[in-house]
């Protein structure tokens, strides 16, 4: 049974894969939305375009924990199907980032070096696909034979394995974290459930660390400064993700369409890192940074609230 799975796709698995092309379709639709409101607060349109990219990301990090927290009242296939699309967003935007240099040098990009870019990428992905799904579990089932405490050896292989495919992915122009994000993604249930438990009390900290430090560059003042616009990208970058993300799951049919909408709001590291990217490739106004540190703020407060008046509503239903 476990073969043939392998050879042919479940319904789930049909479903899962509808559900990323429609998420990411209504989510592109919303994006225009947060353009114009770039648009609206006086800038150019190739820096309204980039706003809208950098708050097009849904934040990895705290989507993560959100899913942590709910699997076990809504099952592991909602996580698995948030996740792969937070995958493909964190794809985007390091593709994003690989291009800002280009973009910034007032050279019109080439098609070769999005030919190349996607092509990196799809070894990036096969790789790391093939190896944890195939060869790395049986490289630690055959050594965890020698173990004296169970668990230890899973551990610290898939964890080599994390730095393995974070270095291969950096060498290919990519984030170090896409490489392991990838490996631990496509790591069986088995073997990642026990570095999970080892590794969430670490991961806690060190997000902590990444926004204090770049929390610490937004100027409040700067931002505050875009005057009445700044509400409407605002709400634009909340509603946006929360409408988009909701219809995207309702005619993907995955279930609480609304709960997957909220879930995908909150925007963090990649919406950050964009953004000072461009801001230091001179490629857009530094107002953006100050503009993306708010919205990140925002719509990581508005996510639980909308979450819980969600639940408030179901419960009065």
């Amino acid at each position: 049974m476990r073969n043939r799975s392998r050879a042919r796709s479940s319904p789930s698995q049909d479903r899962r894969i509808k559900s990323h092309s429609t998420h990411h379709g209504r989510v592109s639709r919303s994006l225009h939305s947060r353009a114009l409101s770039g648009f609206v607060a006086g800038w150019n349109l190739g820096t309204s375009l980039f706003l809208g990219s950098v708050l097009g990301l849904s934040s990895t990090a705290i989507v993560a924990k959100i899913v942590a927290d709910r699997t076990h009242e809504h099952g592991e296939s909602l996580a698995a199907t948030i996740m792969m699309v937070m995958v493909v967003e964190d794809l985007i935007a390091v593709f994003l980032l690989f291009l800002t240099p280009e973009l910034a040098s007032g050279n019109q990009v080439q098609a070769s070096a999005f030919l190349i870019v996607a092509g990196k990428a799809g070894f990036l992905f096969l790789a790391t696909f093939g190896f944890s799904r195939y060869l790395g579990p049986r490289i630690i089932n055959r050594v965890s034979q020698y173990e004296i405490e169970v668990g230890e050896i899973s551990f610290l292989l898939a964890l080599s394995f994390g730095f393995l495919f974070g270095v291969l992915s950096d060498y290919l122009g990519f984030s170090p974290g896409i490489g392991a994000l990838l490996a631990g993604f496509f790591l069986p249930v088995k073997h990642s459930r026990y570095v999970r438990e080892k590794i969430l009390p670490l991961k806690e900290a060190f997000i902590v660390f990444f926004f204090l430090s770049m929390g610490a560059l937004i100027d409040v003042g700067a931002a505050l400064s875009v005057g009445l616009p700044l509400a409407l990208i605002l709400g634009a970058a909340t509603f946006g993700k929360f409408v988009g993300g909701s219809l995207g799951a309702r005619l993907a049919k995955t279930g609480t369409p609304l709960l997957i909408g909220s879930i995908l709001v909150p925007r963090g590291e990649f919406s950050l890192v964009l953004a000072k990217a461009g801001v230091d490739s001179a490629l857009v106004s530094s107002q953006l940074y100050p503009v993306a540190g708010l919205a990140v703020l925002a719509t990581t407060l508005a996510s639980p609230i909308i979450q819980k008046l969600l639940h408030s509503s179901r419960s009065e239903s």
